[in-house]
């Protein structure tokens, strides 16, 4: 990926986020596409990009043979919001995730939307689970059966994600 397809990706956050969450929102990004292990999937529309979504490894410690990913950030650009694009994020990654034998996809996220594409409330770990005031925000997407059922215990997700206030859920809506 050049640094101009790093340059949009980030754009798309920021201003899917708005001012309020746009600049940090961003910054997350840009750190995880620091990280080699990376996945981010992209839709363009008229040339040019329109949404964004990136998966990170999620993994829960005594289950390390299990394939698992978190969802952060997927953000719409505002012109394309309303038109599809999420959707297509969501089924375009979920094919991918697929493709390269991925378990599970965990998110935090709006529970309106995610669970159009499968993803489901579930009570495993969060890093921080005390944290976690808004529980059906904590969803995950089985992609291989039954390998969600069997995780337990402590997790954890790439460095620049285990920071609490990532994972706090008080005041948010």
């Amino acid at each position: 990926m050049n640094q101009s397809d790093i340059n949009e990706i980030l754009e798309v956050h920021k201003l899917a986020f708005g001012e309020t969450e746009g600049e940090e929102t961003a910054q997350l990004a840009k750190d995880f596409l620091d990280h080699p292990d990376t996945i981010s999937i992209s839709v363009r529309r008229d040339g040019r990009l329109a949404g964004n979504v990136l998966f990170t490894p999620f993994v829960f410690e005594d289950y390390s043979d299990t394939k698992c990913y978190l969802l952060a950030p997927c953000g719409v650009s505002p012109e394309y919001q309303g038109q599809g694009v999420g959707k297509e994020l969501m089924e375009t990654s979920i094919e991918h995730l697929k493709s390269i034998g991925t378990d599970a996809v965990f998110v935090l996220g709006v529970p309106t939307f995610y669970p159009r594409y499968g993803f489901r409330p579930t009570d495993k770990q969060t890093p921080y689970p005390d944290l976690l005031t808004a529980p059906d925000a904590w969803m995950a997407l089985e992609i291989t059966d039954d390998s969600v059922k069997k995780l337990s215990g402590k997790t954890a997700a790439i460095p620049q994600f285990m920071q609490s206030h990532w994972w706090d859920t008080s005041g948010r809506e």
